[in-house]
């Protein structure tokens, strides 16, 4: 679930970042074929980078982590006491969980609401009548509705407009066809399902649609229409009512924005290579992601790659496991072995080490009649980082000495408490022995 949240996260953030950039730089030029691509481009770019690393990034940015030998712990005492688990667990509130329920929540409302849009459209389409205007295969309604389009269909009722008028919502709605702008409308329109709790992704929504009539109506002029006479067609359908809202609709709430598009002086050309930023930008995110995530092999899976993990082959025979037996099971050599045991192994989280996030993990196994060690879980847990460390220091552990009962070497829980803890007088993280590429 952390690893989910964290994904959602930097996919929000890059699509920030790239609307920020929008509005800062390419928000007032003319260059709307430019600012279809980037979009499409800022909104894919965004789901797929958290996904990609590069390793030779991940030098961008020196990394100091902390060291294996610097990790601080405690070592509680050893006992075969079995920790109630559901009265540890019901005592922290997993807020992780209630944002992600309250998302989903959100989202599912607004797919729900995504659906009926389209079986409206499928209502329109079975009382629609096929004809062809001017070469143009339209679906004829009889209500008196805006005209749009939906990926290849157009819907009108060509009988309330003048020949002319005629001439210009077709070419207008056929540029939405032949482009495929409805490819546009519904990418945005799951991004806002997906993430309606982010405020940038409803503004990215609705400059995609505004930019889309922009490049409608740009086509409408390039095929000879009067832009005064065009203009004043718009003013006039602006109290036609829109049948659905996930269309390409010829007449949109922001009209004046559109007019002033068209009035507005071209930029330069030369201009256009302002849209080069977003390079350095993406790289830059893949840098920080992959940064990130030599930081996160480094502490967990590098580590185990370096430590084998003692697995016990399943048993053909259940041997009773005693909780309480006359003699405990013990590490060779002691407490003192088994602190130099974790000395030499455990390294402290860095995500826990720099956000000072410490406290006390329990993790309970079973030494088995062999010595080693098998079904280990956390009893009680303190942060995803720190009870992974633990379980697996836990899991690497060489083979104990067996308990005993009555003379018998016999399998017995353990429940062994470990402290993770900051100095409080430490100001910086020591570096660790081996340096991340």
């Amino acid at each position: 679930m952390e690893a989910l949240l964290i994904y959602i996260l930097k996919v929000n953030i890059a699509l920030a970042a790239f609307y920020i950039i929008y509005e800062l730089m390419f928000r007032k030029d003319t260059f709307i074929r430019l600012r279809r691509y980037y979009f499409i481009s800022a909104i894919l770019f965004s789901f797929i980078y958290p996904l990609c690393t590069v390793e030779v990034l991940s030098s961008v940015f020196h990394i100091n982590v902390a060291g294996q030998a610097d990790s601080n712990f405690l070592i509680g005492d050893i006992t075969s006491k079995v920790v109630d688990n559901e009265a540890d667990t019901s005592s922290s509130f997993n807020w992780k969980v209630l944002i992600l329920v309250i998302s989903l929540s959100g989202t599912t409302v607004l797919f729900v609401c995504l659906c009926r849009e389209i079986r409206s459209l499928l209502r329109l389409k079975s009382r629609s009548v096929k004809r062809i205007i001017n070469g143009v295969e339209v679906l004829h309604l009889s209500e008196e509705i805006t005209p749009f389009s939906y990926f290849k269909w157009i819907f009108i009722n060509a009988d309330v407009y003048k020949e002319d008028d005629l001439k210009q919502i077709l070419w207008h709605e056929q540029t939405h066809v032949n482009q495929w702008h409805s490819i546009d409308v519904m990418i945005s329109e799951l991004v806002r399902i997906l993430f309606w709790w982010n405020p940038i992704v409803w503004l990215m929504k609705r400059e995609i649609t505004i930019s889309l009539e922009y490049l409608a109506d740009s086509s409408v002029l390039e095929h000879g229409a009067d832009s005064k006479n065009y203009q004043y067609h718009l003013l006039r359908l602006t109290y036609h009512k829109t049948a659905v809202e996930i269309v390409n609709n010829f007449n949109v709430s922001q009209l004046k924005k559109r007019i002033m598009m068209m009035n507005k002086s071209k930029t330069p050309y030369g201009a256009a290579i302002k849209y080069l930023v977003i390079l350095p930008l993406a790289l830059l995110m893949v840098a920080v992601n992959s940064t990130a995530t030599a930081r996160n092999d480094n502490r967990v899976s590098g580590v185990e790659a370096e430590v084998p993990i003692n697995q016990v082959p399943p048993q053909k025979e259940e041997s009773p496991v005693y909780k309480v037996v006359e003699q405990l099971p013990s590490y060779p050599g002691g407490q003192v072995a088994l602190m130099d045991y974790f000395k030499n192994n455990l390294k402290y989280p860095v995500i826990a080490y720099e956000n000072g996030i410490q406290g006390r993990v329990i993790i309970q196994f079973i030494v088995e009649k062999d010595g080693s060690v098998s079904s280990a879980k956390y009893i009680r847990g303190v942060d995803p980082s720190l009870d992974k460390e633990a379980m697996r220091i836990v899991n690497a552990m060489p083979k104990w000495i067996p308990g005993k009962q009555n003379g018998e070497t016999v399998r017995c829980y353990i429940a062994l408490p470990i402290e993770f803890k900051i100095p409080k007088k430490e100001t910086k993280v020591q570096p660790a022995n081996n340096s991340i590429l």
